[in-house]
């Protein structure tokens, strides 16, 4: 019997995670869950054992987007892509990892994470002693059953794919302001959509599909998702060979009996394992004066990031909020108008839209508007099939 495991990961440590036991013969769920975070992954170890672990990720960590780039000299073109994306992602493009996704015609979909969040993940997984075969954006798996679009509930985000490459994480209180920027415009025909919760979306064909457990879901479509962001510095190295591990096996015993002969070397040992018994000690007797009512430490590493996590990002979720709400009016003026993208820097204070409109007039006139509220600046504008994009970034005066 062919069985898999999945664990859905959040963008933060103190975040739930799912996780579901899929038997691909039957069809069938086996066992499924949901933990308080990722420090209680380790119980997932045993439940484990020799089935295969693949892992969905929150597309809200990630970066989508689109290039033009004809399929002719793409593997040329494709060193430079960091730089041709430099001007649409706030992070840093030497700080990020990029992974080319689905081909539409001449458009190249393309996912960019940082590299810190990709450490996060596999450090969380190999703590709990997990090795995982892919990692998936979750957006990415929800099957297009022949639709144009996919939709489903998962928590409180709106997980939406628009493409066969493309989709993203939208929080669920502000779906009904952002799909309707999503939808093309001036076209009679409506977007058809697979839905995989109860919900209606304005100016769309809904298609609903049979309601099972969001992560069955993505556990079905996670197959065909056509993407794995280990690739690159993090493709898994091949695992040796049964003999060759034997033979390893063998070589580690012999060096342990060598090693426990020379006694003065075991004595230096046993000193250095007391100091840092002795200082671990220390050092979570400093972490709970720190953070009062910390009984239970799992990952002292972790858990340190988490709570400085948490003060680097006070207040940033309402700077954001605030900030949609107050151009809320520009975008109804210019209805022509739509957001590709979306990106805030809490620590600047400052929201990237990437935005497309039928002409360059729609995108200064929907700029002259903003700039009554936010200090706007944009960057290069490209016009491409009947078409204009620019990135625009937006301060609070």
């Amino acid at each position: 019997m062919i069985e898999r495991l999945f664990i859905h990961l959040g963008s933060a440590y103190e975040q739930p995670c799912s996780w579901l036991v899929w038997s691909e013969q039957e069809q069938e769920i086996i066992a499924s869950g949901e933990l308080a975070n990722a420090g209680e992954l380790s119980s997932l170890t045993e439940r484990a054992g020799n089935r295969p672990v693949e892992v969905l990720v929150s597309s809200a960590a990630l970066a989508m987007t689109q290039v033009t780039l004809p399929e002719k000299g793409q593997r040329q073109a494709l060193k430079a892509l960091p730089f041709m994306l430099e001007e649409q992602l706030v992070d840093n493009v030497e700080q990020m990892h990029f992974v080319v996704g689905a081909r539409e015609g001449e458009q190249l979909n393309v996912v960019a994470v940082t590299h810190e969040q990709m450490q996060n993940w596999l450090e969380w997984l190999t703590e709990a002693g997990l090795k995982a075969r892919v990692i998936v954006p979750d957006c990415l798996a929800l099957p297009l059953a022949d639709c144009q679009w996919a939709a489903m509930m998962f928590g409180r985000e709106l997980l939406l794919r628009t493409s066969v490459g493309s989709g993203q994480s939208i929080p669920a209180d502000w779906s009904e302001v952002i799909v309707p920027r999503l939808l093309p415009t001036g076209g009679d025909e409506q977007v058809s959509v697979a839905t995989y919760t109860s919900m209606t979306i304005p100016g769309t064909q809904v298609h609903e599909q049979p309601l099972e457990l969001p992560l069955q879901v993505l556990a079905r479509g996670l197959p065909q998702a056509g993407i794995n962001l280990l690739s690159g510095v993090y493709k898994p190295k091949r695992e040796l060979s049964k003999h060759l591990i034997l033979w390893r096996n063998a070589a580690i015993a012999a060096g342990i009996v060598v090693v426990l002969a020379l006694a003065n070397k075991g004595i230096n040992i046993y000193r250095m394992d007391a100091q840092i018994a002795e200082l671990k000690a220390q050092t979570e007797s400093i972490y709970r004066k720190a953070v009062p009512g910390s009984s239970r430490i799992v990952n002292l590493r972790s858990q340190m990031k988490s709570e400085l996590g948490k003060l680097q990002g006070q207040g940033g979720g309402d700077r954001l909020f605030a900030m949609l709400v107050s151009l809320e009016g520009s975008f109804n003026q210019v209805p022509e108008l739509r957001p590709d993208s979306l990106r805030f820097d809490s620590n600047r204070g400052e929201l990237r839209m990437q935005v497309s409109a039928k002409s360059y007039g729609q995108i200064e006139r929907f700029r002259e508007l903003a700039g009554k509220d936010f200090d706007v600046s944009a960057g290069a504008m490209n016009s491409s099939d009947d078409q204009v994009t620019s990135t625009l970034t937006l301060r609070s005066l």
